[in-house]
């Protein structure tokens, strides 16, 4: 989905009393991860409550186009896989601004069976880094890849069939996807393959998923404890039912809300248990001063006490694990009575924009001081002021930005609708408790 350019939101400074309820959309990470296992499973699988959102809609318009029988129902999706067979050859498949199906893709169709295949995607998802799952896929098949463009980019050729080793090195320092795409084909080669890393993997938790959710699929897989080697045996893949819990990186903007505006929002479908890495987002909120209450194994409180008039600064986060929260405690950050530092987030700069230098433009752009690292902020106290905001089309930078603005003195976003690709009715949520956000188009 491409975002108008002529559409403007406005988030107006929040004047009520904070006291709502928000159900969080449901997983993306863990939605494509089963459309892509589904995909190559051998039989149908029913995925329940999956998140319908643009990333995802490109994760199922991929598998129609290489031969699964895909029906959508109330309840979720059920796709019928192919295994490691092609049987639909020859095809272009449009993955958008989808990096997780981005990375994954590439990988399904150069471990299975023989075909080609054009790739290619946004403008945006274009200028994207894809040279650490190329070149470590050049290493098992020489001739699977091939530019159609700017090489270590979308768009390219893929060759399938032309397996010839079984092991390769992954570049984990720029995204996990890498990674997890290849572990995610593993499963239908002619052999076991073994993947080395330098045991140094950003976000090294969406790894962990992929391998939880491979396991449950009827995956062998023997994993280093650093990850510094992994080997998949061939067993492809069984078909079987998923339930999708809860987006934890989307529930951070609406946990944010009593830590910014005071108040109370309980959100009752966000898992306790939860593997995603920004689940740790209710810790920071915790060492910010506010209170985080488990109603049960599915249902969590946040408020801010009424004695806590500013969130507890002076503090460092390291965000390398769960770098998808750095731009909503970034937002947070004015807010506090002394300087906050975020660190470790270095590889954000690869995202949808440059995440740090767009972060730092935007809080500037507010009246808030901000020193700008290679890894990422020290963010000092303030009131923003009301300002036109860039979000460089990136869904995080507009659900941060909002959070930015109903605490500060409201803002104006550009590209409103970059929100669809993780959590398409985000501005009517808010709307929900409380927020007063007005669209229109800039002439």
């Amino acid at each position: 989905m491409q975002a108008r350019s002529t559409d403007r939101v406005t988030v107006q400074k929040f004047s009520g009393v904070l006291d709502g309820k928000v159900t969080v959309p449901s997983s993306k990470s863990i939605t494509n991860r089963a459309i892509m296992i589904a995909l190559v499973s051998e039989g149908t699988t029913t995925i329940r409550h999956p998140l319908q959102s643009d990333d995802t809609k490109a994760g199922i318009e991929a598998a129609r186009s290489l031969g699964c029988g895909v029906e959508e129902t109330a309840e979720g999706v059920t796709i019928r896989g192919i295994g490691r067979e092609r049987p639909v050859d020859g095809t272009e498949i449009n993955v958008r601004s989808a990096g997780t199906i981005a990375r994954f893709l590439p990988c399904i169709l150069a471990l299975g069976a023989g075909g080609k295949w054009s790739l290619t995607a946004s403008e945006q998802m274009k200028s994207r880094p894809m040279n650490g799952v190329f070149d470590a896929l050049a290493n098992l098949a020489p001739n699977s890849i091939r530019p159609l463009g700017h090489p270590g980019h979308l768009p390219v050729e893929v060759q399938g069939g032309g397996l010839t080793a079984s092991e390769t090195e992954v570049s984990g320092s720029i995204s996990s996807q890498y990674l997890s795409g290849l572990l995610l084909a593993a499963p239908q080669a002619d052999r076991p393959l073994s993947f080395v890393t330098d045991g140094k993997v950003v976000q090294r938790q969406y790894v962990d998923i992929m391998i939880d959710c491979m396991s449950a699929a009827g995956a062998d897989i023997e994993a280093e404890p650093d990850l510094s080697r992994i080997v998949v045996q061939p067993t492809l893949y069984t078909a079987r039912d998923i339930s999708v819990e809860a987006d934890a990186s989307t529930a951070s903007y609406f946990s944010a809300l009593p830590a910014a505006l005071g108040g109370v929002i309980t959100i009752p479908n966000l898992a306790k248990s939860s593997l995603q890495p920004d689940i740790r987002f209710l810790e920071i909120l915790q060492e910010l001063g506010c209170k985080v209450d488990w109603l049960g194994v599915e249902e969590v409180r946040i408020s801010r006490p009424a004695d806590l008039p500013k969130l507890r600064g002076s503090q460092n986060f390291n965000l390398n694990d769960c770098s998808d929260i750095a731009l909503t405690v970034a937002a947070l950050s004015p807010f506090a009575d002394g300087p906050i530092s975020i660190a470790g987030v270095e590889h954000i700069r690869n995202h949808e924009c440059d995440r740090i230098e767009a972060m730092a433009t935007a809080l500037r752009r507010a009246g808030i001081e901000v020193a700008e690292r290679p890894d990422g902020w020290t963010i000092q106290p303030g009131q923003p002021r009301f300002a036109d905001l860039e979000t460089r089309d990136d869904h995080r930078m507009a659900m941060a930005l909002s959070v930015l603005g109903l605490a500060g003195s409201g803002v104006r976003l550009d590209h409103p609708d970059c929100v669809g690709k993780t959590c398409p009715r985000f501005f009517d949520l808010i709307r929900g408790v409380g927020a007063i956000v007005t669209r229109a188009s800039a002439k």
